[in-house]
């Protein structure tokens, strides 16, 4: 049995999601664990195709059933062997992104962030590590299987038409979506009602779409701004878009990455969301993707419905198939005993496209 264990916010349940569905589609025995507040969410996507089970940590069940168990991104999770709340011989992969090297210009914070990376990915057999650009090979220090992949992201599944058509819209109307991740847990966005009382501000100037959440902000919205519901799918709601407004996070990125969609991130509240600007910003060679302070944010709309193109040209050079790259190095994993993973570590390494970690077609 392979298990997988996601964590509440957004972007981690929607590489839950496109994963478990293409291990599904392998014929490989998947499972899904997950907290209670997602299982409406994850239901929604998974339907009855891969059992959905609630997840705690301190009590984790049909754990000795797990021969290979995922988390994305559970760093608790990698203590289950010692725990003994999987068997010993359970392999464990890690799937993660975010730069984990160490600079001399770290902030206290970041340096925390990025050992906390470190240690996750030492105590797992394998790290899944996106990448946005093709990586140079060299020692990570790592005390695993370290194997980078593209972007993982959801397939389009409902046409721009029919996602306005729900959202009362008529075909060739144009929105901006404001995106806030899903609410839940503590790392819900700190921001949150600062930037919907700018929104609201500019709700005469456009059409503004908020999307819905886990756990909806009390908030009370214009009445020109539509309040979507909760899509399934919310990488529909993104292709739809003209443009994204949204909290810095990996979900929202990879969608407007393989959409073509514009992306503003917001400031970010944390390291690790210092850190998806900071991908924006190296993907665009500019700081056209990033909006600072409120007064700001006119201009920035402006520029980034005006040269739409450039964020397309930029984001096209990205590659986003990681959930079939994954996929088949999970199968591959699967099938390979424990004490034999170190001995095959070329022929997995082989299974990501890139050149530099062993592929060479």
């Amino acid at each position: 049995m392979i298990s997988f264990v996601v964590g509440r916010n957004m972007g981690h349940l929607g590489r839950c999601i496109s994963i478990s569905e293409k291990l599904h589609q392998m014929n490989l025995p998947i499972q899904v664990f997950a907290f209670k507040e997602s299982h409406g969410y994850l239901l929604d996507n998974l339907q009855n195709h891969i059992p959905l089970n609630p997840y705690k940590s301190r009590k984790f069940e049909d754990g000795k059933q797990t021969e290979l168990l995922i988390h994305d991104w559970r760093s608790e999770v990698t203590a289950f062997r010692i725990e003994g709340k999987v068997d010993l011989n359970t392999k464990i992969v890690t799937i993660y992104h975010s730069d984990f090297s160490l600079h001399r210009n770290d902030s206290p914070e970041m340096r925390e962030y990025k050992q906390k990376i470190q240690k996750t990915a030492n105590h797992s057999n394998i790290f899944l590590h996106m990448n946005l650009f093709p990586p140079e090979r060299s020692d990570t220090s790592l005390n695993c299987i370290y194997i980078p992949v593209p972007l993982i992201t959801r397939d389009i599944s409902m046409p721009p038409e029919e996602v306005k058509n729900k959202l009362k819209l008529q075909a060739d109307e144009s929105f901006i979506l404001v995106q806030m991740g899903g609410g839940l847990g503590p790392s819900r966005y700190q921001q949150i009602v600062k930037w919907y009382e700018q929104i609201n501000a500019l709700a005469g100037r456009y059409r503004f779409v908020v999307a819905g959440q886990l756990q909806e902000e009390d908030f009370q919205f214009d009445k020109r701004i539509i309040k979507a519901p909760l899509f399934p799918n919310g990488k529909n709601l993104v292709n739809a878009a003209s443009l994204v407004i949204s909290k810095p996070g990996m979900g929202i990125l990879g969608d407007c990455i393989s959409t073509g969609t514009p992306l503003l991130f917001l400031p970010a509240d944390d390291a690790e969301r210092e850190q998806k600007i900071g991908m924006l910003r190296k993907i665009l060679n500019s700081d056209m993707g990033t909006i600072k302070e409120p007064e700001e944010i006119v201009t920035k709309i402006e520029q980034a419905l005006a040269k739409k193109n450039v964020f397309q040209e930029n984001f096209s050079k990205i590659p986003t198939n990681g959930a079939e790259v994954a996929s088949k190095i999970i199968e591959t994993a699967y099938r390979i005993p424990l004490s034999e993973l170190p001995k095959r570590r070329e022929e997995l390494l082989r299974l990501t496209p890139f050149s530099s970690y062993g592929n060479k077609s």
